[in-house]
């Protein structure tokens, strides 16, 4: 991360950005290529491209922060973004057509695997001729006409609930909609440098709470090279209804993060038990957002809070009380706000440069960051029910993890379907293992064992 002339346009980041920029140069310093997600749109039939390649040159203008370098400030050492002029073609778009595709578009590739497709490109670069673009387009035509539409994005500029607000904004452009944008960034209050150090106290002593618990993670502490992998599982509406009706009953519909959390833990807990092994516990960090409800933005940032919550073997031994111990943790974390300590915390450490500011992450945990990844980001932009001229049918997201931790399971719904996501890093997960997890995800999601949802996984 170079620094740039005091005259460029400057937008500075967020304090939640600063992990994932370090998080991204870890990813790159190991060789484990960057921080990219995916947001899928499955839909029944291909978008209308001449729209789809207008809207991805008018987005570009519009926000060219889409094309943006981090730097530092040479005085200060805070990064910030250092936004370019607009690129003239938009965003990267890329078109492909699977085997008996119906639609074959003018210009596309063919692919036989299209997982297989959507992986490779998570590990792909997102430069393209010397643009620092953050973001890409693939549109993929299948059988039967349906299609899928890839929108790949770099977690440096945004979380995914940004990135499904961005679609939706995309999706605006294509229907001519170009109405100015007005939300803006909350303001920090001003404080002192001593009151941050007093504030960031209660987060420190939570680190140490739970260093002495103990951090374990599937695929250890040494960073892997190899590739990410994902499988993604879409519930049924009536599957999708039963699941968040025991969600409901157990923690309650405010709480879902507390279900899911334990139902995650669990999982890791059974692959680990299946490898010998019984860690003392576990400990994952969960992004809560901070938008409003409901809200067109903002866009960009990672508009979240962190809270760390912690699962020990003794109260594993079932999801019922794995989900009251988390309901408990995020209560007790919520009326201490140690959400402010951690952002004090991460406000502090921004000036670090980012392999010393992992250097202390992974201090606290012998080497590793955190068990899992996971989060829970609720309905997939449910003001969007078209794109570019088509239905959408379903939509989820598709992490690219790093290793440590090499594994992540993340939940999110779309028209009353739930999607389960499992991603992880070559070597972190074995075939045996990846089917032991999703089983107990799904035993503890209904209560039972449903053999019928692991066919293919």
């Amino acid at each position: 991360m170079n620094t740039a002339s005091p005259r460029t346009t400057r937008v500075p980041i967020q304090i939640a950005d600063s992990f994932l920029i370090a998080l991204d140069d870890f990813m790159r310093r190991t060789r484990q290529g960057r921080h990219v997600s995916q947001s899928v749109l499955e839909m029944e039939r291909t978008p209308d491209l001449d729209k789809l390649r207008a809207a991805a040159v008018r987005v570009t203008q519009k926000y060219p922060i889409l094309a943006g370098r981090l730097r530092r400030n040479w005085i200060t050492w805070l990064p910030y973004w250092e936004l370019p002029e607009p690129p003239s073609g938009g965003l990267p778009l890329g078109l492909w057509h699977g085997a008996g595709a119906a639609d074959v578009l003018p210009g596309s590739m063919e692919t036989t695997d299209t997982q297989e497709l959507l992986q490779r490109i998570l590990m792909e670069p997102l430069e393209r001729d010397g643009i620092a673009f953050k973001a890409r387009l693939d549109v993929v035509t299948l059988k039967g006409g349906a299609c899928l539409v890839a929108f790949s994005w770099s977690h440096l500029l945004f979380d995914g609930k940004g990135a499904e607000l961005l679609l939706t904004e995309i999706g605006r452009l294509c229907e001519g909609q170009d109405a100015p944008y007005e939300a803006r960034e909350t303001p920090q209050p001003r404080v002192t440098f001593k009151e941050k150090l007093l504030k960031t106290k209660a987060a420190i002593n939570r680190f140490k709470e739970l260093a002495l618990i103990g951090c374990h993670s599937l695929g250890g502490p040494r960073p892997r090279q190899g590739r990410g992998y994902y499988r993604n599982i879409t519930l049924t509406p009536e599957d999708s209804a039963r699941v968040n009706s025991r969600v409901d009953q157990m923690t309650g519909a405010l709480f879902p993060i507390a279900f899911y959390v334990a139902c995650t833990a669990r999982a890791h807990d059974r692959v680990f038990r299946h490898r010998g092994m019984q860690p003392s516990g576990y400990v994952v960090s969960v992004p809560v957002q901070t938008r409003k409800r409901g809200a067109r933005g903002p866009l960009f940032h990672n508009q979240v809070t962190v809270f760390f919550f912690s699962a020990v073997r003794e109260r594993l031994g079932s999801i019922e009380a794995a989900a009251a111990a988390m309901k408990q943790q995020f209560a007790e974390m919520s009326r201490a706000r140690l959400d402010q300590s951690f952002n004090a915390l991460l406000e502090v450490m921004m000036r670090l440069p980012s392999w010393v500011f992992m250097r202390v992450v992974r201090s606290q945990f012998k080497g590793e960051i955190c068990s899992f990844f996971h989060s829970h980001t609720g309905a997939f932009a449910p003001e969007m029910t078209g794109f570019a001229g088509g239905k959408i049918t379903n939509a989820y997201h598709l992490p690219c993890l790093g290793a440590p931790p090499g594994t992540g399971l993340f939940f999110s719904e779309r028209a009353g379907r739930v999607n389960v996501t499992l991603s992880w890093r070559e070597g972190c997960l074995g075939d045996e293992e990846r089917r032991l997890l999703l089983d107990q995800v799904f035993e503890d999601l209904f209560g039972e064992k449903r053999p019928d949802l692991l066919h293919g996984v």
